[in-house]
């Protein structure tokens, strides 16, 4: 028994390895994209194209969450037909290396969302989307992972009911995201599809203390990363964090656990920003600056990103307020290649505007090839597994 469990190791060993060289493979599209942004940022020419799209949509919800509004602006919402369009014209625009982002509002609930992931797996276009989780049914997660998305985003403040439903409020709402994740994973496994699975989690003042918690229940291995942002708002809203000596406390402690092997995405300095963040939140509106001390900042977001909003509008990033264009009246390569976007780079290179949501800031090259490599595929249970199991026992 013991020969036949080191057998089984060996082949697990070589399968992990085949499924990291695939997934270097994979990445390879991405590393070209990256490259060519840099190039672009050194020579002030538009060598790159965009890697990330981010739909907005609609405001529409099935949640009305007292710490986000999106939920009041029901109005406009981006037609079907603008959707599928969106896919096939980032498809023409960024080739391979790139993927689109569908969130609002809630896309299980307002968008054709199995169809167009349909479309994207056709056209070889990475598609995801952040849900909040309520429609991830057992039938419609089979639905979702046969179609293979790029990755699903469930967005979850808290592990505890009495946590989590308060901020996301819905009768049994908590146990039925995570019964959702739970099917994600599982159908995952089952398919060995290439889906990563992710649990969004604000930090705000009502749930900072728990996310360790959260961190833990999910563990090293289950498949699932954690990626925090923190609360954006206005001054004087209640879900800033009071208690920063605590709060402290809680950042050395996810701190802790990232080192110890628990997927939270980013690193030290990623979760230094947030504590930094809340100890001097934003004083104008919803911006706060920088002390660039008279170096160039080099963002690349007007390479990387391009947004899409529910009345057409496209930016590349919203801090900077002015749309660089509209879906209804141009094509996104019309719009990316633009002279308001051409402006708009310029102006980039010396931007002082600290942006701390995860679609915003710059993350260190690093930090993406780890987060990349983590995601992806998982191996099928093999009968190499069922024998190390078996023999442990």
């Amino acid at each position: 028994m013991a020969v036949v469990a080191e057998k089984a190791e060996s082949a697990s060993a070589f399968t992990n390895i085949a499924a990291l060289a695939g997934r270097v493979v994979e990445g390879l599209p991405y590393l070209k994209k990256e490259l060519a942004r840099r190039t672009s940022l050194a020579t002030g020419k538009v060598l790159a194209t965009p890697t990330s799209y981010y739909i907005i949509f609609t405001g529409r919800c099935n949640l009305a969450c007292p710490f986000c509004k999106i939920h009041e602006q029901v109005d406009p919402q981006l037609s079907d037909e603008v959707l599928f369009r969106i896919v096939r014209e980032a498809k023409a625009l960024s080739g391979t290396g790139f993927h689109i982002s569908l969130t609002g509002g809630e896309p299980s609930a307002y968008a054709p969302l199995f169809e167009l992931l349909e479309l994207s797996q056709k056209l070889g276009v990475n598609f995801g989307f952040t849900t909040n989780g309520l429609a991830l049914t057992k039938k419609n997660v089979e639905r979702i992972i046969a179609a293979e998305p790029f990755n699903v985003n469930v967005s979850l403040e808290g592990v505890d009911p009495k946590v989590n439903q308060p901020l996301r409020p819905f009768n049994d709402g908590t146990r039925k995201t995570m019964q959702g994740i739970e099917w994600l994973v599982a159908e995952k496994r089952r398919t060995g599809a290439r889906t990563s699975i992710f649990v969004k989690s604000t930090i705000l003042e009502q749930n900072y203390r728990t996310l360790p918690d959260l961190v833990r229940y999910y563990g090293k291995d289950s498949g699932v990363q954690v990626n925090f942002q923190p609360y954006v708002g206005e001054q004087g809203a209640p879900f800033w964090v009071q208690d920063l000596g605590k709060f402290r406390e809680v950042i050395e402690e996810l701190k802790a656990l990232r080192r110890e092997g628990y997927p939270i995405v980013g690193n030290d300095r990623t979760l230094e920003r947030f504590f930094d963040y809340m100890n001097n939140p934003p004083h104008e509106g919803r911006k706060r600056f920088l002390d660039l001390e008279g170096h160039k900042r080099n963002c690349d977001i007007g390479l990387r990103t391009m947004f899409i909003h529910p009345n057409g509008a496209v930016h590349f990033c919203e801090l900077l307020e002015e749309p660089i264009g509209n879906i209804h009246q141009q094509t996104l390569s019309e719009i990316y290649y633009g002279a308001i976007g051409a402006k708009q780079r310029q102006g980039m290179v010396w931007c002082n505007i600290d942006c701390q949501q995860t679609c915003k800031r710059p993350i260190p090259l690093a930090v993406k090839a780890m987060t990349f490599l983590k995601m992806g595929r998982e191996k099928r249970k093999s009968s190499a597994d069922l024998v190390q199991i078996k023999a442990a026992s």
